[in-house]
């Protein structure tokens, strides 16, 4: 069962803040330190200032963002609305020269542990992430940010709901200062009838974390964290624990029958542990990959040279140096026989999970081929243009003074594939996926204890 309910949205009250598109801010986990600054600069009341607090004096950066929460309640700059609602959120963005949007639903995901209910991850999570943001939400007791969930509403009974709100001149419309290329709309449900149809449908669905991953972990964590503990605060002796605030988390969920949900490649700029030139590399995959180089090192060219050929089922990806050399690399055999020959043949062998790029790269490259040489160092880019940069392969590419050996340039799954692979129990590496737009941060927020 997958259950939702409406919240007290804690919001900017705009009459305080003036232009609303200067306090919004990206997810905290995709800003870089230059931009940081550049946010933290644009508006002193950006959002950033509670996402990525500062250390100052003899406090936490986890203190300050709690007094800085604090601050702007008792100022008057974030205010809480009177009633429990869902809000609706509309996404607006540029892809190409294609102007395009999808819906989203914001209200409260009841969490659950995985495999015991209705809600699926797809991506492994990691230790050092969480530590920081159970450190945010202690001291702070608030979702700042939103998990990003997809449902299937095939039906439409949900959407239709939704339309109908959409109609409305909305709450918030503004652009992003931070990025010119997105906009957003809020709207709020308060309809009781409607929000009590939107819990029913919901409730036999499933849920799978898009984006999120690791808030989504500190949240049960630190629920189960306050369940075993003896509270005996007077607000608290009436309520059982399932009625506890800490029992759910901010949840954006976005039907994926929508046209424009998109999934954008991750790829991996990599230092070895020692340096590995591009003919070593190459005699090393050759055995394994048709080898194909490639002079034109523009996005758009790379781009191009990676698109499947119909009917193919050509698995390819590129391998890109800092002397300027590019291989299109293209598996030359079926991952069942490479694996066979190497002995690792496996009774559950799942062919879509197998033969993901991130798979191919880590286990088939990484692990195999390379199994001498260690991976020191993985930084995670979103385009190509990213990627080629941190090679520096020339003088105006070094932006933040790190160089990189080489860069692998994937393809992204479908969105087909990561359902698939979600419900069959099948979790896949870490950074797998990115999920685009992400949904901006600042627009609801969920404090626990208002």
């Amino acid at each position: 069962m997958v259950n939702i309910k409406p919240l007290k949205g804690l919001k900017y009250d705009i009459n305080k803040i003036g232009d609303i598109s200067e306090v919004l801010a990206p997810p905290y986990d995709i800003i870089s330190n230059s931009q940081n600054e550049e946010l933290k600069n644009s508006n002193n009341f950006n959002f950033s200032f509670l996402t990525l607090p500062k250390e100052t004096g003899s406090k936490t950066k986890y203190e300050n963002a709690c007094d800085v929460l604090k601050k702007w309640i008792n100022e008057g700059v974030l205010v809480l609305d009177k009633d429990e609602c869902f809000y609706l959120m509309e996404i607006i963005f540029t892809e190409g020269a294609a102007l395009k949007s999808f819906f989203g639903l914001v209200g409260l995901l009841k969490i659950e542990e995985y495999g015991k209910g209705k809600v699926l991850r797809h991506e492994k999570t990691l230790p050092k992430p969480m530590e920081d943001r159970l450190s945010l939400l202690k001291a702070c007791r608030t979702n700042f940010e939103f998990i990003y969930t997809l449902y299937d509403d095939s039906d439409k009974n949900v959407s239709n709901i939704l339309k109908k709100t959409s109609i409305d001149v909305p709450l918030i419309e503004t652009s992003a200062k931070y990025d010119s290329s997105l906009k957003f709309k809020l709207w709020q449900i308060n309809n009781k009838i409607d929000i009590e149809s939107i819990k029913n449908l919901m409730e036999p669905k499933t849920v799978l974390i898009a984006d999120g991953h690791h808030r989504y972990e500190t949240s049960r964590f630190y629920k189960e964290s306050i369940g075993c503990q003896d509270i005996n605060a007077a607000d608290n002796n009436e309520k059982s624990i399932d009625a506890r605030p800490e029992e759910y988390i901010l949840s954006l969920f976005v039907a994926g029958n929508q046209d424009n949900i998109l999934i954008h490649p991750t790829h991996r700029l990599v230092n070895f542990d020692k340096f590995v030139s591009s003919e070593f590399f190459a005699a090393k995959v050759k055995k394994y990959f048709t080898i194909e180089s490639v002079d034109d090192i523009s996005p758009e060219n790379i781009e191009k040279k990676l698109i499947t050929t119909p009917g193919t089922n050509q698995k390819k990806l590129m391998v890109c140096f800092n002397d300027k050399k590019c291989f299109l690399l293209i598996l030359n055999n079926s991952l069942e026989k490479i694996y066979a020959d190497l002995g690792m043949t496996a009774s559950d062998f799942d062919k879509d999970f197998e033969y993901l790029d991130v798979n191919i790269l880590h286990k088939l490259i990484f692990e195999i081929i390379f199994k001498e040489t260690e991976v020191k160092e993985i930084k995670y880019v979103h385009t190509i243009a990213e990627a080629i940069e941190g090679l520096g392969v020339s003088a105006s590419d070094v932006k933040d003074g790190k160089l990189y050996n080489a860069c692998f340039i994937l393809n992204a799954p479908s969105i087909e594939t990561v359902e698939k692979l979600s419900v069959s129990g099948k979790i896949m590496p870490q950074k797998s996926t990115y999920f685009y737009p992400k949904p901006c941060s600042g627009l609801v927020i969920y404090k626990m204890d208002i």
